[in-house]
């Protein structure tokens, strides 16, 4: 496979009347990983919602050809049911591939507690593992991960940027959107929005440059590292 797995073409995106996303198009490929960075407000989430299917056009169009299956872990995942961690990992379509993830993730000790008592970034290695297990295969597949270092200490940092690149290295697209920095300076390529458009889009050099940080946040990287 040498196609795009995902491609937007000019895609918008308007919600309660406010236009979120506005021309954006880009193309990701099979084995790479691809950074969505921006402010607050930018559109990061709704473009990766756009991506699975959760958000519709409002014009352009999401192109997502993804045989391996997708995978979506959201900014804030929450679990209506208060099972094991075991027990949720085995109501995923690929139990084992879910505890397996859970465990690579530090997550290990978790699998007999309840999930409503585990802390905030527990539960999202959690969900993060389920997110990475969804796919039937990692070859051809689409994961889609918004903030997902957010609240992890920084071994679970470190591991969660060790998967993605694990996936990639498997032939998955893997699709971020992050404020983390480091995570944005390991992937293949970056995006970057402001205010729903394209700022710039290549190589974490040239995107993660000072001139474009400080369009995309309004501040200098050493800033944003602190």
């Amino acid at each position: 496979m040498t196609e795009s797995v995902v491609r937007t073409l000019a895609l918008g995106v308007t919600l309660r009347g406010r236009r979120v996303l506005d021309g954006v198009s880009f193309e990701a490929r099979p084995g790479e990983t691809l950074a969505v960075i921006g402010a607050n407000g930018a559109g990061k989430t709704t473009l990766l919602r756009a991506l699975c299917g959760l958000v519709a056009p409002s014009v352009g169009a999401v192109v997502a050809e993804a045989p391996g299956g997708v995978g979506y872990c959201p900014q804030h995942p929450r679990c209506a049911w208060d099972f094991t961690v075991r027990e949720i990992c085995r109501l995923s379509q690929h139990p084992s591939a879910a505890e397996g993830w859970c465990e690579s993730l530090g997550g290990g000790s978790l699998l007999e507690r309840r999930i409503l008592t585990v802390s905030g970034g527990e539960r999202r290695v959690v969900h993060l593992a389920l997110a990475l297990a969804a796919p039937a295969e990692p070859f051809g597949s689409l994961v889609l991960l918004d903030e997902p270092t957010a609240g992890l200490d920084a071994v679970r940092r470190g591991r969660v940027g060790d998967a993605v690149r694990r996936l990639a290295s498997a032939g998955a697209t893997v699709v971020t959107a992050t404020h983390d920095l480091a995570l944005a300076e390991s992937s293949d390529r970056v995006l970057a929005l402001s205010e729903g458009r394209m700022n710039a889009l290549g190589p974490p050099d040239a995107v993660l440059s000072d001139d474009v940080v400080r369009e995309t946040w309004g501040a200098g990287p050493s800033r944003l590292r602190r």
